[in-house]
């Protein structure tokens, strides 16, 4: 009797690999199935759990923006210095601050003086009555030349560090403005918080004086008020900001706390963490359309007369971009422990995907190892610490987000397919262990064929 061919053996060893698994399978759905009897609480305990997770999720991210985006002044600036590069608040701001300027010198007032002292020294009325009307175009023509300094001033570098400035010095008094109180450099009014931009009034003086426009002169140093932000419900906002500020680093972890619970409760634990991490994912669905909605009546809210829809809206989206950039990370790390719990579970339809996926991974192995380039010991020693090294990959995953500053969804997207592919690479070096060729058996043992 022939020895068993090579082709053979390595059928048999992966026969027996796959009937371990099975069994393996087998033996996880026996551990998963629920009890027939008792254990009736279960069920309303996950449920609560998961409910007050899906509440908790976003009021976390919304908590964490509310304490990090306050506290600390460097992420503050970072945040809305890019503003003072935005057309619509550039173009706002210029506006204002013309008003502002035109405002002090009364244009239409002195030139009236001017009039009427030259009809008081004999001008003919003819003269005075012309010069009367051109008073009007000429106030017009001065507020286009002021316009025109003050865009110039606004557009360059120069306005961009002054902008960063003085938001760096209104931040503790934004603090005080949140919790209630008010300061020098950020005002209340109405629900109005206002950025005071008197510095830049100055250099606009500056900047006429030096253009010849001596009129200039008449402008005293003065404050320059830019609404950042307006709502009559400024008071039950700032009641809303000091309640998050305080429990903005409790609420992560209570939730994670409930969906720990949730799944040591429940008897099918990887259906539970899936349903749970679907729940996360939702609620930030949920919290993303709420900010869309939130954004329509915001800017319906706004008086045009003290912020212009346009700019309201990019102000709005830069200084709530932190609440989006966190709530696609955690979107896209639950959508993964969602997927991950889901395939890794009995059930028929995540058990076909695996056997697929071991099919294809075993013919990419048969043709690696056809071509000369069998792992050998390291293939067999990742094949025999599979389990731990998989655990190893996805707990470095957990703790690499865990630890990041304010992870973005697509940085988070980056770590998901680092670890998919650190775990692909894993499974194509890992070889399955071969039985060695079984000896001659029966009678003719020792016997040639």
């Amino acid at each position: 009797m022939t020895d068993m061919p090579a082709d053979s053996a390595a059928e048999v060893a992966r026969l027996r690999a796959e009937v371990e698994r099975l069994q393996g399978e087998l033996q996880t759905a026996s551990h998963d199935r629920p009890e027939r009897h008792g254990g009736w609480w279960r069920v309303p305990v996950i449920g609560l759990c998961l409910l007050l997770v899906g509440v908790l999720a976003p009021l976390s991210i919304l908590a964490t923006w509310a304490h990090d985006e306050v506290s600390d002044t460097d992420r503050y600036v970072e945040t809305v210095a890019p503003l003072a590069d935005s057309p619509e608040v550039q173009a706002a701001v210029t506006a204002r601050l013309t008003a502002r300027i035109m405002g002090l010198l009364d244009v239409e007032a002195v030139t009236k003086d001017a009039i009427d002292a030259l009809g008081e020294r004999g001008l003919p009325p003819r003269a005075v009555a012309s010069l009367t009307a051109l008073s009007g175009p000429l106030a017009q023509g001065v507020e286009t030349f002021v316009s025109n300094q003050v865009a110039r001033i606004v557009s360059s570098d120069e306005f961009a560090d002054a902008w960063a400035a003085a938001n760096r010095v209104a931040h503790t008094q934004m603090v005080a403005v949140l919790t209630g109180e008010t300061g020098e450099a950020v005002e209340v009014s109405g629900g109005t918080v206002q950025l005071n931009l008197g510095v830049v009034i100055d250099r606009v003086k500056e900047q006429l004086l030096d253009s010849g426009f001596t009129l200039a002169s008449r402008i005293p140093q003065v404050s320059a008020d830019v609404t950042l932000f307006q709502s009559d419900e400024l008071a039950r906002a700032q009641t809303a900001f000091r309640l998050l500020d305080a429990t903005a680093r409790a609420l992560p972890l209570i939730a994670l706390a409930l969906l720990g619970i949730a799944v040591a409760v429940s008897v099918r634990r990887r259906r539970t963490l899936a349903i749970g991490a679907l729940v996360i994912a939702g609620s930030m669905l949920v919290l993303g359309a709420a900010l869309n909605l939130f954004r329509i009546v915001y800017l319906d809210a706004v008086p045009s007369d003290r912020l212009p829809a346009d700019a309201a809206a990019v102000i709005f989206d830069q200084i709530v971009e932190f609440i989006r950039l966190n709530l696609r990370a955690l979107l896209v790390i639950s959508l993964a422990v969602a997927f991950v719990a889901w395939v890794s579970g009995p059930e028929q339809a995540p058990a076909s995907v695996r056997r697929g996926t071991t099919r294809a991974l075993d013919a990419v192995r048969h043709r690696r190892d056809s071509a000369g380039l069998a792992t050998g010991r390291v293939g067999d020693f990742v094949y025999t610490n599979r389990g731990p090294l998989r655990a190893t990959v996805l707990g470095g995953a957990v703790l690499v987000y865990a630890l990041a500053d304010h992870p973005t969804g697509a940085w988070t997207l980056v770590v998901v397919a680092v670890a998919a592919l650190i775990l692909l690479l894993l499974e194509l070096l890992s070889g399955r262990p071969t039985l060695p060729s079984p000896g001659p058996v029966g009678p003719s043992a020792g016997k040639p064929a």
